[in-house]
């Protein structure tokens, strides 16, 4: 019995290996080929390559990378100003310094902090600290019982990874030890009034015209409610509203002089809501249901002015706002003057659906960055729509200012009816060399061709690590360029786009597979020398290739080709 069972076990084991070794084979076979192709003056090129000063990858220090800002740091426009950065003298006595030593404390023993944390080098921090000191300071002057609170996660790691910091400045308001994020905008005014509205009633009485003079004077914008009374059901629904809209001031009264000094008619029927604002549009009358969703919606329409001046102190404003799409004007300071009213007429149809900003285009500080990155060229006033930092499409207006069109061109926006606009290059009049040079107007005639494998990398002109891989890349193309059926292309980040290739960071490196050009292209992911691109390339590439190991040059010509390539590297150091 026992030796049937060995004899059937042992045909079931043979069976098996005769099934599967065609398949284990294969495998086998492949590596086998791989490993028989000569790489060896691939090899050599990298060798030569270093001794230029290439590195073969990148630092693994994240710090170290040339990041392309990503939207503008998905917060503002912050990251243009390349400037060093002088720090301002900043009064910030009345915020707590925390470590960890004492984080537990002073959370413990206060019922309300708000704690901040940030990096010294972050620039939305910089902004952000005279704004936060001059809140602590009004805060603590009105005896809140208040605590603003900041810590440098950069020291103290272990709290900034409890609290789960993912960016900076994060900011958390405690109540009784419990923490939810600030959710306002970065200025004093904003902080104040989003926690008062945590800690408060939600709403104000004013009872006598010197309380109602200081609030007009005190503040940028102010919601007053004109009621019957300052207790029941209309107060409470005017509370709730309040409660929905964390940034604006909510008031009431019930005294006709009051309501006068607001720019009520004293016999208005209560009641009755206005917005004061010192903007272009002073005052904005609410004319729906007292309902506290409609109220809100109303202060969320009209809080923004018509058109925001684009500066560093605005722009959190404009790209932290849920409303995503803007239409921008840019034009000189001179232009401005005729044009603004224009474009402030037309902001007034489209509130609480588009932000509409103005970039003073001579303004070298932001406006000219600004323009760049939008691709706005020469001094010409330009109108252009942009969706947000989330998919970040642009679409350029082309027709005569007038106020119907452009009111028209806003309309046309928000239905999705227009052509989405690209940066580009002009095409180049050559484009003989190795490395094809590709800009967003020939984009889909190089890369998009099906017939080719394409290998893209997008760089920019200031960024290190694009630099030191250059003389790699040309070495790739130089060896690659007798295959008919790829193409080792480059574009210049900064100044083209096109949607089938968003750089994050620079370098960022693409594989567009001939005949798979529907598809999302191939992150390319690997070392940075000419034998693992070469390797990567003959991996993914959809038309299979092969080079043959060049012929060895005479010794006399090769002595001069190391002494060119020896000047070419000196001069390259030097240039870096």
């Amino acid at each position: 019995m026992s030796t049937r069972y060995i004899l059937l076990l042992s045909l079931t084991i043979l069976l098996l290996i005769s099934t599967f070794s065609p398949v284990l084979s294969k495998p086998k076979s492949d590596a086998v080929e791989d490993d028989d192709e000569d790489l060896s003056f691939l090899e050599e090129a990298d060798a030569d390559t270093k001794n230029g000063g290439a590195s073969d990858h990148f630092d693994d220090d994240a710090d170290s990378y040339d990041d392309f800002p990503d939207d503008f740091d998905n917060d503002s426009y912050s990251d243009l100003d390349n400037s060093e950065y002088k720090e301002p003298e900043i009064d910030d006595k009345d915020v707590v310094v925390l470590k960890e030593r004492n984080f537990s404390d002073v959370i413990e023993n206060n019922k309300f902090v708000m704690v901040e944390f940030y990096a010294p080098w972050c620039g939305h921090c910089q902004g952000l600290a005279p704004e936060y000191a001059a809140a602590a300071t009004e805060l603590k002057d009105g005896n809140e019982g208040v605590v603003l609170a900041k810590i440098d996660a950069t020291e103290e790691t272990e709290l900034a990874q409890e609290y789960d910091v993912q960016g900076f400045p994060t900011v958390y308001f405690f109540i009784e030890g419990v923490h939810k994020p600030y959710t306002g905008a970065r200025n004093k005014d904003a902080i104040v009034t989003w926690i008062r509205k945590k800690i408060g009633p939600g709403i104000y009485n004013v009872t006598t015209l010197d309380e109602a003079e200081r609030i007009l004077t005190s503040n940028d914008k102010v919601v007053l409610g004109y009621l019957n009374s300052l207790v029941g059901l209309e107060s409470e629904v005017l509370a709730a509203a309040s409660r929905l809209q964390d940034d604006v001031d909510f008031y009431q009264t019930a005294d006709p002089a009051v309501a006068e000094l607001f720019h009520f008619d004293p016999k208005v029927k209560r009641p009755a809501l206005v917005m004061v604002k010192k903007e272009a549009e002073k005052i904005s009358y609410y004319d729906g249901h007292f309902d506290k969703s409609a109220i809100a919606d109303f202060v969320f329409a009209n809080k923004l002015p018509l058109v925001t001046i684009f500066t560093k102190e605005s722009a959190p404003a404009i790209f932290e706002s849920t409303i995503k799409k803007q239409l921008l004007l840019f034009a000189t300071t001179n232009d401005s003057a005729n044009m603004l009213p224009v474009f402030e007429e037309v902001a007034k149809f489209f509130k609480g659906k588009l932000i509409f900003v103005y970039v003073a285009m001579d303004n070298e500080d932001y406006g000219m960055p600004v323009a760049d990155y939008f691709g706005v060229t020469g001094n010409a006033p330009t109108v252009l729509a942009y969706t947000g930092n989330d998919d970040g499409k642009k679409f350029v207006f082309d027709g005569e200012f007038t106020l119907d069109k452009i009111k028209a061109f806003g309309k046309d926006f928000l239905e999705d009816q227009l052509k989405p606009f690209f940066k580009s290059d002009p095409i180049p009049e050559t484009n003989d060399g190795d490395v094809k040079i590709v800009v967003g107007k020939n984009f889909d005639e190089i890369v998009l061709d099906e017939s080719k494998d394409v290998l893209l990398e997008i760089y920019a002109p200031w960024c290190g690590h694009c630099q030191a891989l250059e003389p790699t890349y040309n070495k790739l193309a130089k060896h690659l360029r007798g295959v008919d059926s790829l193409v080792i292309a480059k574009m210049d980040g900064t100044t083209n786009e096109h949607p089938r290739a968003k750089p994050d960071g620079f370098p960022t490196i693409l594989f567009f597979p001939a005949g798979n050009k529907s598809f999302d292209p191939i992150t390319v992911d690997t070392d940075r020398t000419v034998v693992a691109f070469y390797k990567f390339l003959k991996k993914h590439a959809s038309i299979p290739f092969k080079i043959q190991k060049p012929a060895s040059a005479p010794k006399s010509q090769a002595s001069d080709v190391k002494e060119s390539h020896e000047s070419s590297s000196n001069e390259a150091k030097d240039e870096l």
